[in-house]
């Protein structure tokens, strides 16, 4: 028997015997515990505002664990002993991803109530809605319904999302319209707590120029099988266009793309990808994506977003395939070359670009609420009593 083999042996052992203890929430983030998206926002919640029950932050990155210890939240860091101990006490476990499935410590949650705040709501088929598709192949040494299955709450944002989306895609107990835990960051006046793990270098560099310039943040998603995420934009030209028209854009990459985060042109900067960028985005005066939700969320603040998507047959065909047509759920100007491109900045950051009423229309449609309170009603819903 292997090392890991063991381990996990031990880990079943360990979760079979260990009562639950149902006062005791244990929040865990993508990448086996990054400190960002959903769970971080409702750990600090629960950390900060239900001294009623206990809360842990449990991940695997000596960097977030140190952070948190630094600021007196309450971390655990793993393969420490401590670490599985809290894990397998833990009544209630809430994730935002799959990821956690992966992890040698997976046993150690058995028995737990799985929570699952997910990290999107945009347009594209996911989970168990993928295994019909025609490019379902690339998932062939993943077990979708492995991955999609076994949550006791799939955290939803509005009745149409629980209905069209999560409850064809997951196999969960309940999918309560709760909100974001991150959105309450777009929504709500930043906090020490809050601004854990941002990129600081990327606000002093907005905060020095945004009294001169209108910021944009581009922030495209990652490609399963083809294409590049920066759509091969000439960013030379970019640049100049940017400091000729008093533009500074900031590019968020997606955590899984390969994009290196440094740049020496004054009028183009990066934001760390593995960082959080909610507390950031209320100083973007724009929005740019291609097929990324990060925008359903950024419709919140009622701004324009522009739709930078070139390679959008090549998209469709080899990486990923659309539950709902891309043109109805992407409220701005769809731009398919640079120059298009250069024009929709220009036209959204000093005009009228004509998508309001439709962002307006779409944020109903995928938020419930909006009111910055996510946190507190999924603290209360969890927190109250189980029927």
């Amino acid at each position: 028997m292997s090392v890991t083999e063991e381990l996990v042996a031990k880990f079943e052992a360990m979760a079979e015997v260990t009562p639950k203890d149902p006062n005791l929430y244990v929040f865990m983030g993508e990448s086996n515990g990054s400190f960002t998206g959903n769970t971080k926002h409702l750990f600090l919640y629960f950390a900060l505002h239900r001294p009623d029950v206990r809360s842990c932050y449990f991940t695997c990155n000596r960097e977030t664990w140190r952070e948190l210890r630094h600021h007196k939240l309450p971390v655990v860091l793993f393969p420490d002993l401590q670490a599985a101990e809290t894990l397998v006490e833990a009544g209630t476990v809430v994730v935002d991803s799959f990821d956690y499935k992966f992890g040698i410590y997976r046993p150690l949650t058995e028995g737990a109530r799985i929570v699952q705040l997910w990290h999107g709501v945009g347009f594209k088929k996911i989970g168990l809605l993928e295994k019909d598709t025609e490019i379902a192949e690339k998932y062939n040494k993943l077990d979708l319904e492995y991955l999609y299955s076994g949550y006791d709450d799939v955290i939803t944002t509005s009745p149409f999302y629980a209905d069209e989306v999560f409850e064809p895609s997951f196999r969960a107990g309940n999918f309560p319209v709760l909100g974001y835990p991150r959105n309450d960051a777009l929504l709500q006046k930043p906090t020490r707590e809050t601004m854990l793990n941002c990129d600081m270098d990327a606000f002093s560099r907005v905060g020095a120029c945004r009294r001169e310039r209108k910021i944009i943040l581009y922030a495209p998603t990652f490609r399963d099988q083809t294409g590049t995420p920066l759509g091969g934009l000439d960013f030379k030209r970019l640049h100049d266009f940017l400091d000729r028209e008093g533009l500074h854009m900031v590019i968020k990459a997606h955590r899984l793309s390969n994009v290196q985060a440094a740049s020496s042109l004054p009028c183009l900067s990066f934001y760390e990808n593995t960082r959080d960028a909610y507390p950031f985005m209320p100083l973007v005066d724009v929005m740019v994506t291609d097929y990324s939700s990060i925008y359903m969320d950024y419709l919140l603040l009622d701004r324009p977003v522009v739709f930078y998507c070139p390679d959008y047959e090549e998209y469709v065909t080899y990486n990923r395939e659309f539950q709902f047509p891309y043109d109805e759920m992407t409220p701005g100007p769809k731009c398919r070359d640079q120059d298009a491109f250069h024009a929709a900045l220009k036209t959204a950051a000093y005009g009228d670009d004509g998508f309001g009423e439709a962002r307006r229309t779409l944020c109903a449609k995928a938020f419930l609420d909006r009111d910055g309170e996510s946190s507190r009603r999924i603290a209360d819903y969890l927190c109250g009593p189980r029927g």
